[in-house]
């Protein structure tokens, strides 16, 4: 080789290894710009996401009515009381007629539920009440959350129902105990009300609608999916948990009846503290018929 290839060859490996260096340094550099985006902005960067909801057999009493839906807020895991202010006030500002909690309160291992009861109780439902079923995360410390809720004036449902009364018509409200840890009985929970009734679902876990779809339910609420917490684009969600392989966020219907059902993402996180492409959220459903 001659000493003019030799500097050449030199040259080039210079070259290469200098845009490699800064190839490498603009791969760090994304990479914790994205760890503090996930981190500290899209996890608090909350959706108000405005559904209207058609119902079956929905009295007309309730037409124009509006529930207010938030779910799977893991109080404990990188999320305190002072960042659950900021959803409390949102879900105030919205002056719903009733509000849906789906499970998941705290994070398995808070030991200290009550702290949220002052948040709780400040959150108004103007006509329908506040109604809420727990989640797995809740499970361990079942009856003191269920305490907690009660506390702030939450009907929580347990394999139970009960309904809302306006004009002399009737919706009701169904919930079932958590699917992966507890014992849930829907039929239980939905014993004794008239098939031709309005009947709506709280069940945390969101793949369990295949069977509730069997029962007179018109729609079902859930959360437990965080949406995924982190979503690649052409990929979808990358966090799964179990009975929420199926349905993941967002709008379905299922089942030969085609029962509604709605998935929230939920507030807070669980496993990693992080959200891309995967804000959190507060839906917001306008009854019609």
């Amino acid at each position: 080789m001659t000493e003019s290839e030799q500097k050449w060859n030199l040259m080039n490996r210079r070259s290469f290894l200098k845009k490699s260096g800064k190839a490498f340094l603009g791969l760090i550099a994304s990479g914790t710009m994205m760890g503090t985006y996930s981190y500290k902005i899209e996890r608090f960067w909350y959706q108000i996401k405005e559904v209207r909801l058609i119902v079956k057999n929905l009295p007309q009493v309730f037409e124009g009515w509006k529930i207010v839906q938030f779910s799977d807020v893991h109080l404990g895991f990188h999320y305190g009381i002072d960042d659950f202010k900021k959803v409390v006030k949102m879900i105030n500002k919205l002056k719903p007629d009733i509000i849906f909690f789906t499970g998941d309160l705290i994070q398995l291992g808070n030991k200290q539920p009550e702290l949220a009861i002052p948040l709780l109780k400040e959150l108004n439902a103007l006509c329908g009440g506040k109604w809420a079923v727990i989640g797995n995360h809740d499970f361990y410390t079942k009856n003191d959350v269920i305490k907690v809720f009660q506390s702030a004036d939450f009907k929580v449902l347990d394999n139970s129902h009960d309904y809302i009364e306006h004009s002399q018509q009737r919706l009701y409200i169904a919930g079932i105990d958590d699917v992966m840890y507890g014992d849930p009985d829907i039929g239980k929970a939905v014993e004794g009300v008239p098939d031709d009734s309005c009947m709506m679902l709280l069940a945390h876990e969101p793949d369990i609608a295949d069977e509730s779809s069997k029962y007179p339910i018109a729609t079902q609420f859930s959360g437990h999916s965080h949406g995924g917490q982190v979503r690649i684009p052409f990929l979808g969600p990358i966090i799964r948990q179990d009975f929420e392989k199926k349905y993941v966020e967002g709008y379905y219907q299922v089942g030969e009846s085609k029962m509604g059902l709605y998935v929230n993402r939920g507030i807070g996180t669980t496993d990693l503290p992080v959200r891309f492409f995967c804000r959190p959220e507060v839906t917001v459903f306008q009854f019609g018929l």
